[in-house]
């Protein structure tokens, strides 16, 4: 049998032509902003146009709970699932405790928190932390009808709150300066159930994933565009701290939620300014 042998150009040509009838890769926008101190370690993309915090915002809702004596510690209260929510995920069809709640980003365990606390207090707090646009009226766009509780339980879902990376990493850095206007409990617990994992070199990953549906300027939701937020801080057995936003705006559709993929870049970028392995996730 004879065996013909393909010159390197004619294989390279095929594998071009092979190329060209694969799909492009979803192509995403970003901003990271990095700080440690009053010094910025990186500042990229668009920092201070604000955008939906979605679940970023359970910081917030946390520190509202254990300020009000809603949350009680890590563990407390469990709150039991309740079958006609019908939510979206597996994960989510279970009782949650903080920790859990946090971990699996819950969105009925917050909504349960925040309806507890009411809108007056919930509007209270937001106004308080200077959050953002601080606008919890409910969802926005003109193709969106409101339900009587959606600024209490949606706002912060690609909905009527906003709020900017630069807004972000200000806020994160009042929580781990315990310098909200909330009791230092609040603070001290919200900083514990954000613990995600340790990083080489003796550092300590905290943070919060967000994804939601992009609007556009006036509010109306692109149904097939998401964001995905990760922010929060590092913080080594020194003392040093470096605060984190890192925001994917999706330009194509990409099924993959988005602040997973968020969370998964921003641990890799985070981990090449310290200088330390990247581990494994």
């Amino acid at each position: 049998m004879l065996m013909h042998r393909v010159s390197p150009l004619v294989a390279l040509a095929l594998l071009l032509a092979l190329c060209a009838f694969l799909p492009a890769p979803a192509r995403a926008a970003t901003s990271f902003l990095v700080r440690e101190g009053d010094e910025m370690l990186t500042a990229e993309g668009d920092l201070t146009t604000r955008r939906a915090p979605c679940s970023t915002f359970k910081i917030a809702i946390s520190l509202m709970g254990y300020d009000a004596g809603i949350l009680i510690d890590e563990t407390h209260p469990v709150r039991a699932y309740d079958e006609s929510l019908n939510v979206d995920y597996d994960v989510w069809k279970q009782p949650h405790d903080p920790v859990m709640w946090m971990r699996n980003s819950c969105v009925w365990y917050s909504q349960a928190t925040t309806r507890e606390l009411g809108m007056e207090r919930f509007k209270a707090y937001v106004d308080r932390f200077g959050y953002g646009n601080r606008d919890v009226s409910g969802r926005r766009g003109p193709q969106d009808a409101m339900a009587p509780d959606d600024g209490l339980t949606r706002s912060w879902l690609s909905g009527s709150l906003a709020i900017s990376p630069e807004e972000e990493v200000d806020f994160i850095g009042r929580l781990v300066r315990s310098e909200l206007p909330v009791a230092a409990k609040a603070q001290e617990m919200t900083r514990r159930i954000l613990f995600v994992q340790d990083l080489q070199g003796g550092w300590k990953l905290y943070g919060k994933t967000g994804s939601g549906v992009r609007q556009l300027p006036d509010g109306t939701r692109v149904e097939d565009r998401q964001i995905g937020w990760f922010v929060g801080w590092a913080q080594h057995g020194d003392g040093r701290t470096v605060l984190f936003a890192h925001l994917l705006e999706d330009e194509d559709d990409n099924p993959a939620p988005a602040g997973r993929r968020s969370r998964d870049a921003a641990i890799v970028k985070v981990q090449r300014l310290l200088g330390v392995a990247p581990g494994e996730w």
